[in-house]
């Protein structure tokens, strides 16, 4: 084989064999659910009200977590936004301000770690609109 061919087959190797390397992203203990709604719907610029609830496969609450968001744009060149949600209930948790910086498509990630080391990861999409005056 010519040096031009062991350099196509080890590009198609290594190309082949990074993908298979690839595996989904993790989401964490199976038996929890994690769950979000935004107020207001569809969010705007500035403010908004994060509702966070956590249960078991069984549909119980689940308390006791330590729950992260971190916000970004599906552009590159924009820091995240990134808050922790305050306990308000049984099995539920909200963030009373967290802001959008500006309108586009966002993608939050929640991540809930439990104390006993068990979590769970998921992912919102949102379109963010521009500021719909009010002063927010």
């Amino acid at each position: 084989m010519n040096p031009h061919g062991r350099m196509a087959t080890l590009l198609l190797l290594s190309t082949l064999f990074a993908g298979g390397c690839r595996g989904e992203m993790e989401t964490g203990d199976p038996g929890l659910i994690l769950d979000l709604a935004i107020s207001p719907t569809p969010p705007a610029v500035g403010q908004a009200r994060l509702i966070i609830s956590l249960e078991d496969s069984a549909g119980a609450p689940v308390d006791g977590a330590e729950i992260l968001v971190e916000g970004n744009m599906s552009h590159a060149g924009m820091a995240p936004v990134v808050d922790t949600a305050l306990a308000e209930g049984p099995g539920r948790y909200g963030i009373a301000d967290f802001r959008f910086t500006m309108a586009g498509d966002w993608v939050l990630t929640l991540r809930a770690t439990l104390p006993d080391g068990r979590w769970v990861q998921a992912g919102k999409a949102t379109n963010v609109v521009g500021d719909m005056g009010g002063g927010r």
